[in-house]
C-alpha cells in the first residue's frame, strides 16, 4: 500500500491537535489519506491548523475535561466525515513544581487535563468505535511516567496513570471482543511548545537558550531533542494496520532515555 493510502477510509479525532505532537500526527494522518478532526481549546491555532490541512480536516473546540465536550466532538466528526475509526489523546500540560512548591490546585489541574482528559477520551472512543472494525486508540504517556524527576510530581503521576489506564482499556476491549487496539507512546523531550516553555523559564532564570536545550539533550543517549514528527510517526504506526497485533503497549520515543 502506498503511503498516501495508508490511512484511506480512516476518520481520526485528535485531542490537542492544534499544536505540538497532535498537530504533527494530524499532518501524517491526512498525508496518509485519512479524514482528521482536530480538537482543542486553542481556537485560532486549531482553525489555522485545520485550514492548512485542507478539506480532509476539521477543527472542533474540545475541552477534554468535560464529557459533554467529547460527545459533541465525536458527533461533529461523524456528521462531517463518517464513523470514527481512531482516537488520539494528545492534549496535555506540564507545569514543573516540586512537592513543596506544587499546590493542590496545580496538582488537580494537571491530573484533570492529562489523566481525566485521557480517561474521557478513551471512554468516548470505546463507545464510538466498538461497533466498527479496525479501531485504534493511541494515548500520550511520557518517559516521566516511568522515571520521574524532583520537579515533576504532578506530571509524572498523571503520565504513569495514563500508562496503566491504557493497559486496562486495552484488556477490556480484548475481553469484550471489540475490534479496538489501545496503546500509548512515551515521548522523551520533544521540541514542542511545551518544551519551549521550559526553555523560556530557563532563560528567565539566567541560562542561555542553548544551555537549556543542551541540558535536555544530555539526558538522552542520542544527545538531542526529539522532533514532533518523530513522536507522530510512532502514533501513526500504532494506529495503522501494521500494528494489528499490538495492544496494551507503551512505546518509548525517547532517544534512549529509558534504556
Amino acid at each position: 500500500m502506498s503511503e498516501r493510502g495508508r490511512f484511506a477510509g480512516k476518520v481520526v479525532l485528535i485531542s490537542g491537535g492544534a499544536s505540538g505532537i497532535g498537530a504533527a500526527a494530524a499532518r501524517g494522518f491526512v498525508d496518509g489519506g485519512a479524514k482528521v478532526v482536530l480538537g482543542d481549546l486553542q481556537v485560532a491555532k486549531g482553525e489555522a491548523a485545520a485550514a492548512a490541512l485542507g478539506a480532509n480536516a476539521l477543527f472542533v473546540q474540545l475541552d477534554v475535561t468535560q464529557e459533554a465536550s467529547w460527545a459533541a466532538a465525536v458527533a461533529a466528526a461523524q456528521a462531517r466525515f463518517a464513523a470514527l475509526t481512531t482516537v488520539v489523546n494528545s492534549a496535555g500540560i506540564s507545569v514543573p513544581a516540586n512537592i513543596e512548591d506544587e499546590t493542590l490546585e496545580g496538582f488537580h489541574r494537571t491530573m484533570s487535563i492529562n489523566l481525566d482528559g485521557t480517561f474521557l477520551g478513551c471512554k468516548a472512543a470505546v463507545a464510538a468505535l466498538k461497533g466498527g472494525k479496525g479501531g485504534a486508540i493511541v494515548n500520550i504517556a511520557s518517559t516521566l511516567g516511568v522515571r520521574s524527576g524532583s520537579i515533576f510530581p504532578s506530571y509524572s503521576a498523571s503520565k504513569g496513570a495514563v500508562r496503566l489506564l491504557t493497559r486496562s482499556v486495552a484488556l477490556h476491549c480484548a475481553e469484550q471482543r471489540y475490534d479496538i487496539r489501545v496503546n500509548a507512546i512515551m515521548p522523551g523531550a520533544i521540541h514542542t511548545e511545551m518544551v519551549e516553555g521550559y526553555i523560556a523559564a530557563g532563560q528567565a532564570a539566567g541560562a542561555t537558550r542553548d544551555d537549556v536545550i543542551n541540558g535536555f539533550a544530555q539526558g538522552h543517549p542520542l544527545k538531542r531533542l526529539g522532533k514532533p514528527q518523530e513522536a507522530a510517526a510512532a502514533i501513526l504506526f500504532l494506529a495503522s494496520d501494521e500494528a494489528a497485533f499490538i495492544t496494551g503497549a507503551d512505546l518509548p520515543v525517547d532517544g534512549g532515555f529509558l534504556a
